[in-house]
């Protein structure tokens, strides 16, 4: 099915054709098997950061399981972002904890490169938690449905200001 529709300043018409919804259906299965390989990959990525190495047998089963989960479980692009971006504050977040860890190993009086390392981490991986988890809690707000209209009637103030800010 083609339709000619007004495009441009001139509005010179366009041929656009219409793809079946069948090809639509495909076209976002495909973009969100991507987008889960993806999300998995940057995942990995972060393990990988978080552990110092990842064996390859582990870098396969945690992007082939992350895959799985994410496009079974999620519905969109955004949600699959959503979880992927979630993962990465929370690995973020656990680097320092895993650095203080290590550091006990040295005893009362730990070296001061040691400390440095700890403070590195802690300082890069609070700002990019929290960071990411911002992230994930705004493409979280962005996935779920708008807020209905309240059935309250408003007042005559209300619906003064509201006509006001729909200008």
């Amino acid at each position: 099915m083609t339709a000619m529709v007004p495009c441009g300043p001139q509005n010179k018409c366009a041929k656009v054709t219409a793809m079946p919804d069948d090809a639509v259906g495909a076209n976002l299965s495909v973009r969100l098997l991507v987008n889960a390989v993806l999300g998995a990959m940057a995942v990995a990525g972060g393990l990988w950061f978080l552990q110092g190495g990842l064996s390859l047998g582990a870098t396969v089963v945690v992007v082939v399981g992350l895959m799985v989960v994410f496009a079974k479980t999620c519905s969109g692009v955004a949600q699959v972002w959503m979880w992927s971006t979630l993962l990465l504050g929370l690995e973020s977040l656990a680097w320092p904890f895993l650095m203080l860890g290590e550091l006990q190993q040295f005893g009362p009086e730990p070296p001061l490169e040691e400390m440095s390392k700890v403070f590195t981490a802690v300082l890069f991986g609070v700002f990019s938690g929290i960071f990411w988890l911002t992230f994930a809690y705004g493409l979280y707000r962005r996935t779920q449905p708008a807020p209905e209209e309240p059935a309250v009637p408003l007042t005559p103030n209300q619906a003064k200001a509201k006509r006001k800010k729909q200008r």
